[in-house]
């Protein structure tokens, strides 16, 4: 597996109520969970974490914000042009798409296929005009919009807060993770409290003052972003029956908070990695314990890589490869 940069060893968090400081261990350790478990992932490997902290508070968050940014360090930058090319062509005319052309970002529409000289094109609606783009170019475009009505005509200005972060903290990642809508990771749980954790945590990298913004820049959920931004995960209730997802991707990493979305909603995502956060206080917690000690059971065998995580003290972890 590629190295892994430690992206949260350079950033700073506070909330409402404390100063800016390092973030603390149990932070860390669900934030480089989600880094390994991402990276994992990309590599082939379908794990599942299973996780008892002393305290549930901010570690699903923390681990589905891990997650995100793990992907955005390891997967490939752009898909190959042939396998692209034939998921876009067989898309059902009317498919919403984003597209990228230059600096400049639209909502678009798929409108078929057509051959010209031998070469293939795409046919796209957008901004009231229609463009035929070259099979060579067609990593431009991508499947979603994440239910919006339109887009940012530009990209973000390197001045706003948010860019600044995730500029710092992902490098030459910043742009791809700023312009392409995907769900890199899921997060499930009860959702006005996911929202309140996600929202109230505020992060900058280290030795800056001016690129000051919260875990949703990070974290980036749907639901959670202005209208035109652009997405890379999404946070579900564990109560409802039916979700769709914004785009047409395979999650990494699913976060299930809880032994009830753990429960519920872990076959609605087999081809993802899982990590599942058990709270000792909840009435689910058995739930979760016993569909835990099922997916142990028939595991494929353990995984390695997480030896090295700095457990915090009181949590306890289970990580094992899963039957596919």
């Amino acid at each position: 597996m590629r190295k892994i940069r430690d992206v949260v060893a350079h950033l700073e968090v506070r909330d409402a109520s404390k100063p800016w400081e390092k973030p603390p261990p149990w932070l860390t350790f669900f934030f480089r969970l989600g880094q390994l478990m991402a990276a994992c992932h990309e590599e082939g490997l379908r794990a599942c974490a299973v996780v008892v902290p002393p305290v549930r508070s901010f570690a699903a968050v923390s681990a589905a914000t891990g997650a995100v940014v793990g992907v955005a360090m390891t997967a490939e930058a752009v898909p190959d042009v042939e396998s692209h090319f034939r998921a876009l062509s067989s898309l059902p005319h009317g498919t919403s798409l984003v597209v990228k052309m230059g600096e400049r970002i639209y909502a678009a529409k798929f409108t078929g296929v057509i051959e010209r000289s031998g070469a293939s094109f795409l046919r796209i609606e957008y901004n009231g005009m229609k463009q035929l783009l070259p099979k060579a170019q067609c990593r431009r475009a991508q499947v979603g919009s994440g239910g919006k009505r339109s887009l940012p005509k530009r990209a973000q200005s390197p001045q706003n807060p948010d860019a600044l972060l995730i500029q710092r903290a992902l490098g030459p990642h910043a742009s791809q993770f700023l312009s392409v809508p995907t769900v890199d990771a899921v997060l499930v749980g009860q959702l006005s409290l996911l929202e309140q954790e996600i929202t109230s945590v505020e992060v900058r990298p280290v030795g800056t003052e001016t690129a000051t913004a919260t875990l949703v820049d990070l974290l980036r959920p749907s639901r959670l972003l202005p209208d035109g931004g652009i997405p890379r995960s999404l946070v579900l209730s564990d109560r409802i029956s039916e979700f769709e997802l914004p785009v047409a991707d395979t999650p990494h990493v699913v976060v299930f908070d809880g032994g009830r979305a753990f429960s519920r909603y872990r076959s609605e995502f087999r081809l993802s990695s899982w990590i599942a956060i058990l709270d000792r206080c909840s009435p689910t917690f058995q739930e979760g314990i016993d569909v835990a000690n099922q997916e142990f059971a028939t595991r494929r065998g353990p995984v390695q890589l997480f030896d090295k995580l700095d457990i915090p003290s009181g949590t306890e972890l289970q990580v094992f490869e899963r039957v596919r």
